[in-house]
């Protein structure tokens, strides 16, 4: 079947697999397709932004409603995550010059899901409280509407997404 110098090719060859597979796993110490974990103080979420390093001074209104938003998903959203697994948030989109009107994009790890809301900050940072305005789920072409009413279709939108570099939202556009 195999000759003995085959077998000698195939067995030094796999060694050599074997030691850069080693190689790579001591030095990156884990694989390329594996995201780093961040460990996040809050039990309600594994989401971004439930803590900053930036000063409650510098806090913006946004700012203090996002890491809000982002501790609260769970609690947020209308239903559970599925496999055990825990919501988090993706991306804020605020309506243009509001700063509690806005669409909160989370997931799982399995599904991802939208949220129109509107925040009553007038308690912040202590107690800020929610109105689900709209729920979405993905669809062929965007998202589709599955309860409530979203009255601001079709205006500006402010995208914030996370910075792994900053450790806070940063407004992308």
């Amino acid at each position: 079947m195999f000759s003995k110098k085959q077998v000698i090719i195939l067995i030094i060859l796999l060694f050599v697999l074997v030691g850069a597979i080693l190689l790579y796993w001591q030095k990156y110490g884990k694989w390329s397709w594996q995201e780093e974990v961040q460990t996040v103080p809050s039990t309600a979420t594994a989401s971004p932004g439930a803590t900053s390093s930036v000063l409650p001074g510098e806090k913006g209104e946004r700012d203090i409603v996002m890491e809000d938003v982002a501790a609260k998903i769970a609690s947020l959203s209308p239903e559970a995550p599925v496999l055990g697994g825990k919501w988090f948030v993706d991306r804020f989109w605020f309506v243009d010059g509001s700063n509690n009107s806005f669409y909160v994009e989370y997931e799982d790890g399995h599904i991802l899901r939208e949220l129109f809301l509107l925040a009553d900050t007038s308690q912040a940072p202590d107690k800020i409280s929610y109105t689900q305005k709209a729920y979405f789920t993905p669809g062929e072409s965007g998202w589709m509407l599955q309860s409530g009413q979203d009255d601001t279709s079709g205006r500006s939108l402010i995208l914030y997404e996370y910075s792994q570099d900053s450790g806070r939202w940063v407004k992308k556009n």
